[in-house]
Order: structure tokens, then C-alpha cells, then sequence
């Protein structure tokens, strides 16, 4: 029995851990819209746009101002989808305390495209009605400068 579970366990840390792609290396309209909206928003910590990208079945990121490119929305990311959703909560990023923000992204004429990550630092005076009254405006600042799905994966020098 001792053998098995050594087996196991040896098993298991041979098993890679995920690679996914660069911040730094990710040319596309997604991208630049996670640098705008980090700029323009200093209280937030981080920014992640999830959507399909061509020629895929399935939600991944494909902008983030970590190196996440290509990993794959969560069940809780595709429900924010599929309800048109936005989820404000208490939670920890690196060890820092932050309000995660879940959002339905739209395009500018209105239809559900992605989702939209936030992460607002938690400083006095910011709390989950002020977090939600932000991610609205976010929101809709986005959707004004999204022509369609399509436009995200828009190739930028």
C-alpha cells in the first residue's frame, strides 16, 4: 500500500504545471484595453478579459496584466456570461486583499461578448456598493470602445 501511494504522489508531481502566455507578448485590442482601463483606474490591481477567440469553442483569457493569456474561464466566469451578471466579493490576490469584480462584457451595440475581471484594492471607503458602481461605469466605458467580438482579437503594434 505504501508503494502505491509513493507512486501516486511521484505521479502527481510529474504532472507540468500550465503554462500560459505573456502579458508582455500579447499584441492584440484586448490587451490595450487592459492597459487603458489600468491607467485610467488606480485602484485597481488588475484587469482580465475573457472571451472565445477565433476559431476556439470555449472562454478563455485573452487580456490580463498578469501572464495568463489562454487560460480557461472558470465555471463562475461562463455563469457571469451566461446570466449577464455582475458579482462583487471579498478575496485575496497575492496575498493582498481586494474586492473581485465579475462582469458581463458587451460590445457597443449591447450584446454579451466576454466577461471582464476587476480587482479593486480594499482602502477605506471602498466597499461592495462602491466596487459594483464602479465596475457599471467600467462597463460601459468598454462597451463604447468595442465595435464586436471580433474587434479584440484585432491584431496592435
Amino acid at each position: 500500500m505504501l508503494a502505491f501511494g509513493t507512486l501516486a504522489a511521484s505521479a502527481q508531481s510529474a504532472t507540468p504545471a500550465p503554462t500560459y502566455g505573456k502579458a508582455a507578448d500579447n499584441h492584440i485590442y484586448a490587451q490595450q484595453l487592459v492597459r487603458e482601463v489600468l491607467a485610467e483606474n488606480l485602484d485597481l490591481g488588475g484587469v482580465g478579459i475573457h472571451a472565445i477567440p477565433p476559431g476556439k469553442k470555449e472562454y478563455e483569457i485573452v487580456g490580463q496584466n498578469r501572464d495568463l493569456m489562454g487560460k480557461k474561464s472558470s465555471a463562475d466566469d461562463t455563469e457571469v456570461i451566461e446570466r449577464d451578471a455582475v458579482k462583487v466579493y471579498p478575496f485575496v490576490i497575492l496575498g493582498q486583499p481586494r474586492f473581485s469584480a465579475l462582469a458581463a462584457l458587451k460590445d457597443s451595440a449591447g450584446n454579451t461578448i466576454g466577461m471582464v475581471a476587476l480587482s479593486f484594492k480594499r482602502v477605506p471607503g471602498v466597499d461592495r456598493l462602491t466596487v459594483h458602481a464602479r465596475v457599471v461605469t467600467i462597463m460601459i466605458q468598454l462597451a463604447a470602445k468595442i465595435p464586436n467580438r471580433e474587434a479584440l482579437f484585432r491584431p496592435i503594434p
